[in-house]
């Protein structure tokens, strides 16, 4: 039985075999989630809150952290952040294609090539029709028959699998119930809930939920056809208001 942080970390041992040395990962305002998060390569990570919660922003403040930090940073979001800064470009395009972001993450910002992808409620990307299950994604078809044609996540997860850009991607969601840290997402979400389906895309996918003025609880998360322990960490994780409030 292996643990959400093995297969991470095995995923992860992968890139460096085919990429050899691994590069510093992406730079978070807290380096006990820069650390599980290891935002490396084109690893896909995806991070989970309750909807309307600080930690739901995490996207936008990972983002424009990574560009103070130096990094080229792409980021979609339907709420851009009040400042902006020479390293990160902010796209509001509100259902954003495929190929607007393959296409996108090609475009230099300030001169140089983006390096760190963040798209913020990724389920608002655009999805192709219903195809049916039997047909492949880069085939056509006429006339596909409701009862045979993919579910909604599994959409979903085609169309994240067809953005192909070697650099770090952070996918955000939200749920509207108070996450439950001792179950796995799939117990209690719809499986083509977009939290839920993240654990298909992303490994890790963190699911985090604050329990105290400077501490959050996270879980790691992985798709339901993947037998699991139980992984709950304790992170470090000051908002930035409160940690701009006292001067740090």
């Amino acid at each position: 039985m292996k643990t959400a942080a093995e297969l991470a970390k095995e995923q992860r041992e992968r890139v460096i075999d085919e990429l050899g040395a691994p590069e510093i990962p992406i730079p978070t305002p807290w380096p006990a989630l820069t650390e599980i998060a290891d935002l490396l390569y084109w690893h896909k990570v995806g991070i989970v809150a309750q909807r309307g919660t600080r930690e739901a922003k995490v996207g936008r403040d990972v983002a424009v952290h990574a560009a103070q930090a130096g990094v080229p940073t792409l980021l979609y979001t339907g709420y851009p952040p009040d400042s902006q800064h020479e390293w990160l470009a902010v796209d509001e395009t509100p259902r954003p294609t495929v190929d607007q972001v393959n296409m996108r993450a090609k475009q230099p910002i300030n001169g140089k090539q983006p390096r760190f992808v963040v798209i913020e409620r990724y389920e608002r990307l655009a999805l192709p029709p219903a195809r049916p299950a039997s047909v492949e994604a880069d085939d056509c078809w006429d006339d596909a028959d409701p009862e045979t044609a993919l579910s909604w996540g599994d959409r979903l997860v085609d169309t994240v699998r067809h953005i192909r850009v070697k650099m770090p991607m952070l996918l955000t969601a939200v749920m509207d119930v108070e996450p439950d840290l001792s179950r796995r997402m799939c117990t209690y979400l719809h499986r083509d809930h977009p939290a839920e389906v993240m654990t298909d895309i992303c490994v890790p996918t963190i699911v985090v939920h604050r329990t105290g003025p400077r501490t959050v609880k996270a879980s790691m998360d992985v798709s339901s056809e993947t037998y699991v322990g139980p992984q709950d960490l304790d992170l470090l994780w000051e908002p930035l208001s409160l940690r701009e409030r006292n001067g740090n």
